[in-house]
């Protein structure tokens, strides 16, 4: 069975490299190669797609994301596969969002796209290499994000002393609270970390950036008693 690719890049250069790839394959069928955005989003209306690569970037902008959308309202079924230059995290992580199945950086192989497009089409796509590290970053980001609201300040700050080695008695002096609460305190953070104990709670705020800076700061010279 053969795969009904279009192209919707409006670079001329990357036109003829899809084009000479497809010369190369057996069952990938180019069935269009449009070099404007809005052209495509209306003759894809009318033509048998079970593909489309889509560049990200139209006259200087980020049209091709935000088309996505439009194109899986005309083909819900379509499989998109976004081309661009850009190995920008945040844009990568959108075209995600938005509904695309795979991201592909130009300056990769064109012999990888081929493959590409078949396990798109088998509904079986990986994230291709070239843009797996931004996702990998953006996963992480996400992840520092998730555990810096799930710390409110106070517990940020008791976590940032217990860091620099305070013991209970000298939280509750600095900060002016009863032992109780700070005790409290720690065993949500324990809770809310998955950790078992406060030292560890600790070192896990610290590689992820969740200690504060400004007390930190006052702290310099002074090592950790962790």
């Amino acid at each position: 069975m053969s795969i009904r690719v279009m192209l919707i890049e409006d670079d001329p250069d990357w036109i003829e490299g899809i084009k000479w790839i497809f010369q190369k394959t057996s069952d990938l069928i180019l069935v269009a190669a449009i070099p404007s955005l809005e052209t495509g989003l209306e003759l894809v209306k009318h033509l048998e797609v079970d593909v489309i690569l889509l560049d990200v970037m139209f006259q200087q902008e980020r049209d091709g994301v935000q088309a996505i959308n439009e194109l899986l309202d005309i083909k819900k079924d379509v499989k998109i596969i976004m081309l661009s230059s850009l190995e920008d995290e945040k844009v990568i992580w959108d075209a995600y969002l938005y509904g695309a199945v795979n991201y592909i950086v130009k300056s990769t192989d064109y012999n990888t796209i081929p493959q590409a497009i078949r396990e798109a089409y088998a509904n079986e796509a990986g994230i291709h290499a070239s843009s797996a590290k931004a996702i990998r970053k953006a996963f992480h980001r996400l992840k520092e994000e998730h555990f810096r609201k799930l710390l409110t300040p106070q517990e940020r700050r008791i976590l940032t002393y217990v860091y620099l080695g305070k013991t209970t008695s000298e939280i509750r002096t600095i900060l002016n609270i009863e032992e109780k609460t700070i005790d409290n305190h720690i065993t949500s953070i324990n809770r809310k970390m998955q950790v078992k104990n406060r030292k560890e709670a600790a070192q896990i705020a610290k590689k992820k950036g969740l200690l504060l800076d400004e007390i930190l700061s006052g702290e310099t010279g002074k090592t950790p008693q962790i």
